[in-house]
């Protein structure tokens, strides 16, 4: 049986957290209908009150919640709403399960399927299987892939099609006696026979899995006959399907929430909407996050014609301004932002400022951020930390000063990737610290944590010794042999982490007053609120900023149509409900013409024109 959420539980929950839920909010908490909820609007906050409720009246012992994410930022957000209170601790064990979809298809449906197969799982890891597809790629197959632009090596993948599996041979629609078929489909079953897959591959492995054992759906309902999906706008196809599949049943209570207009992740074959994104959903469209301004200009690219509202009280009119570039003034649109958020920005504020473009691989034609800041490199951005090394996890955490718990979740990290490889499931953090904390060892290992954390991690031998300890503690010491290229000691690296931060940051000393902009893809900042944004224009067959420039300037309220502007709607809708106070665009004078100059300043732009003077 279900809990009932009724107001007066809502009522209680305020008065001892301090939180207010107004109607809206009070109706996604208390029923299971489909919610979009805009940026800002403490979506994260409203899910961990209701599983904190739901948890408090929950007696069930065998059969709990099941809670989904797309990433793992937004599990452990929720995660760490959770341990804050006593009842919503109780979600962290069994019955109930917390992680990302990957996780849940990875432990319930693909690695059984696998065992019962008797299906090699050595590694799951996408970049893993990218970098080993790359080194046995033939010179053959590498130039003849080069001349397939739609072909790429990632999809050198296991799909279940009419009940059976096939390979999928990139840049090939039917077998081929050609050496680079060949080389590709051997490398493909060397990976096979070592166990190595892709993450995508997981859901094929679920497929077949639900396909050959119906009553696999029985046994999860029964275990989890309540189901919440947070960003449910980023599930592709396929696992849409599965979700469908598992929970869209009478007596399974399923909701799901997110925000169409920020849907961007999907890509490739995994393009078409799915069975959340093409409904008309209950909304939320109060922000706590952004002035009034920024939800008026930002509310002209939601693709749903959400129109957001702002929590703040004061219509606080900021200066947003359109910055005019040409091939010689691009470089400097970071120095007259850097002027603008000087002059405008509370001296006070504390979140980061931020200048983000759609394209952030470097490449010789087209436009990419790296046109508008030469020092930018994708792979410096502080969020892509997966080093191939055991030892770096343990590195990072020791510079990480501001809380010893995120040190130790830094080095749980690290544990976490030499489960898959030692050939055990793939675990979600609050099941690994479960797992250690329920272990016999318990003491030994967070010793030995502690140990190597504290150690000097420059010195071969003394790493060799303790990552030893650990293991044997760990219980996989036996695992030593398989363990040994990820565990093997590797010298620090000569660049610092702060290094690779600037790498990717713009600094300038304004007014006695430094402002620090950093430079990211619109992707990697999904989900983050920042003081304010630059968005940066960049090419993808089309320029974005220009083809949904009617939009932004307040011309256009239609539903846009054809292959690429919906997506750029969507990244450029992104990108402007990331800041609280301030938002500046940069485009080429080539694509704004005159005309539409005049119109975005009556319609609440400021113009600046940075070619003037070339």
């Amino acid at each position: 049986m279900i809990p009932c959420i009724t107001d007066s539980h809502i009522d209680e929950l305020q008065v001892k957290t301090g939180l207010v839920f107004d109607p809206e909010r009070r109706q996604a908490i208390k029923e299971f209908v489909d919610i979009q909820a805009c940026p800002g609007s403490g979506k994260t906050t409203l899910v961990a009150a209701k599983l904190i409720l739901l948890a408090k009246s929950w007696k069930q012992s065998t059969s709990g919640l099941c809670v989904l994410s797309h990433t793992n930022v937004a599990k452990n957000e929720i995660i760490s709403r959770l341990e804050r209170d006593e009842n919503g601790r109780k979600l962290l064990s069994y019955p109930h399960f917390i992680g990302t979809i990957q996780e849940f298809v990875n432990r319930f449906l693909a690695l059984p399927f696998c065992r019962t197969k008797c299906i090699k799982i050595q590694r799951i890891d996408d970049d893993f299987c990218l970098n080993y597809i790359d080194s046995k790629l033939s010179w053959k197959a590498r130039r003849y892939l080069d001349g397939k632009p739609k072909a790429s090596i990632s999809d050198l993948q296991v799909r279940y099609v009419g009940g059976a599996f096939e390979k999928v041979i990139p840049g090939f629609k039917k077998t081929s006696t050609s050496d680079s078929f060949r080389n590709l489909y051997l490398i493909k079953e060397a990976m096979l026979k070592e166990g190595l897959f892709f993450y995508r591959e997981m859901f094929e492995y679920a497929k077949a899995y639900l396909d050959i054992n119906p009553n696999v759906i029985k046994a999860i309902q029964s275990r989890f006959p309540l189901a919440l999906v947070d960003e449910m706008q980023d599930t592709s196809i396929v696992q849409d399907e599965i979700i469908n599949k598992l929970f869209s049943y009478r007596g399974v209570a399923l909701q799901r929430l997110g925000d169409a207009d920020q849907a961007i992740f999907s890509g490739g074959e995994e393009e078409s909407n799915n069975s959340y994104n093409d409904l008309q959903l209950q909304v939320i469209n109060t922000s706590h996050r952004f002035n009034p301004s920024v939800a008026a200009l930002a509310s002209r690219l939601s693709t749903n014609k959400v129109a957001l509202s702002s929590t703040h009280l004061v219509y606080n009119a900021q200066p947003h301004t359109i910055y005019i570039v040409d091939e010689q003034s691009r470089s400097r649109v970071l120095s007259a932002f850097a002027k603008l958020c000087a002059n405008n920005l509370p001296l006070d504020e504390r979140h980061p400022i931020k200048a983000v473009g759609g394209v952030g691989k470097t490449k010789p034609e087209g436009l990419t951020i790296k046109h508008y800041f030469s020092n930018f490199e994708k792979c410096n951005s502080s969020k892509n930390f997966k080093p191939e090394k055991m030892i770096e996890y343990f590195r990072r955490a020791q510079k990480i000063t501001a809380c010893n718990s995120d040190g130790y979740r830094m080095v749980l990290e690290g544990i976490r990737r030499l489960l898959p490889i030692a050939g055990y499931e793939y675990v979600p953090i609050s099941q690994l610290k479960s797992m250690i904390k329920d272990s016999p060892k318990r003491n030994e290992i967070n010793q030995n944590i502690i140990k190597i954390q504290n150690s000097v991690l420059n010195d071969s031998n003394t790493w060799g010794d303790n990552i030893k300890d650990l293991l044997t503690d760990l219980g996989l010491l036996d695992k030593y042999t398989v363990l040994t290229d990820f565990i093997s000691y590797v010298a620090p690296s000569a660049i610092t982490d702060d290094e690779v931060v600037s790498a990717n940051m713009y600094v300038e000393k304004i007014n006695d007053r430094d402002i620090y902009i950093e430079v990211d893809t619109i992707h990697s900042v999904k989900g983050e609120t920042h003081s304010a944004t630059l968005l940066l224009e960049t090419q993808f067959y089309e320029y974005d900023v220009h083809q949904v420039l009617d939009y932004i300037i307040g011309v256009k309220s239609t539903t846009p149509t054809g292959v690429r502007k919906p997506k750029f709607m969507k990244q450029l809708y992104v990108a402007m409900t990331r800041p609280k106070h301030l938002i500046g665009i940069a485009i080429d004078e080539s694509r704004f013409p005159e005309a539409k100059r005049a119109i975005a300043i009556s319609n609440g732009w400021n113009v600046v024109d940075l070619t003037v003077g070339n």
